[in-house]
C-alpha cells in the first residue's frame, strides 16, 4: 500500500550547462514544496539563479526567479510560500557559474484521491 504523506529533502549541485530538473512530482502524488534554500557556495563572485516551473515537458516553462543575483557566500530562500506541483510537473534550476549553487528543498508528497 502506498503512503498517504511522505516528507522528503532533496538536495543537489546546480549545473549551468543546462537547466537542471531539481523535483517532479512523482504518479499518483502531489508535491508541496515547504522550503527551497539556495546557496552560493563560489568563494569568489556572484552567481545569478533561474528557477522555472513546468507543468508539462512541451510547456514553455514559467519562472519564478529569473537571472536572480545570489550574492557569493550568501543564500536565499527561492520559494516565499507553499508551492504546489501537481504530478508529473516539474522545477528546474540554472545556474550562471557551474556547480556554484547548492538548494535543498523540503517536500511533502501527498497521494492523490
Amino acid at each position: 500500500m502506498a503512503d498517504l504523506n511522505v516528507f522528503k529533502t532533496v538536495a543537489k549541485t546546480i549545473d549551468n550547462a543546462s537547466a537542471d530538473s531539481v523535483y517532479a512530482a512523482p504518479i499518483n502524488y502531489t508535491g508541496i514544496v515547504l522550503s527551497t534554500q539556495v546557496a552560493n557556495t563560489d568563494p569568489d563572485s556572484d552567481v545569478s539563479l533561474t528557477f522555472t516551473y513546468f507543468d508539462s515537458a512541451s510547456s514553455p516553462g514559467t519562472e519564478l526567479l529569473k537571472d536572480f543575483v545570489i550574492p557569493k557566500g550568501d543564500a536565499v530562500n527561492a520559494t516565499a510560500g507553499k508551492l504546489v506541483i501537481q504530478t508529473q510537473h516539474y522545477l528546474t534550476m540554472q545556474a550562471s557559474k557551474a556547480n556554484s549553487l547548492k538548494v535543498v528543498l523540503g517536500v511533502l508528497e501527498s497521494l492523490n484521491g
